[in-house]
């Protein structure tokens, strides 16, 4: 099977295409530098104006340049 042929029925599996992602429009909330750890408190729009709360953890001496992993719960 082609690929192109496999991803046209994978898609029409799942309902056909994914619709565009709206802007995010991150908010921060509030900042709070923690022990070993940032901790960033924001909303995000997982659809248009519906915003969702949550928390980012960034631990001490990561940045662009000194990456780490992460997890997304």
């Amino acid at each position: 099977m082609a690929t192109a042929d496999f991803h046209d029925r994978l898609l029409t599996c799942l309902g056909g295409p994914w619709p565009e992602s709206p802007p995010l429009n991150v908010q921060i909330q509030l900042t709070e530098k923690l022990d070993g750890v940032t901790r960033l408190k924001l909303t995000y729009d997982a659809e248009p104006n519906d915003p969702i709360p949550a928390y980012l953890l960034i631990p001490e001496g990561v940045s662009a340049d000194q990456p780490a992993p992460a997890v997304a719960v």
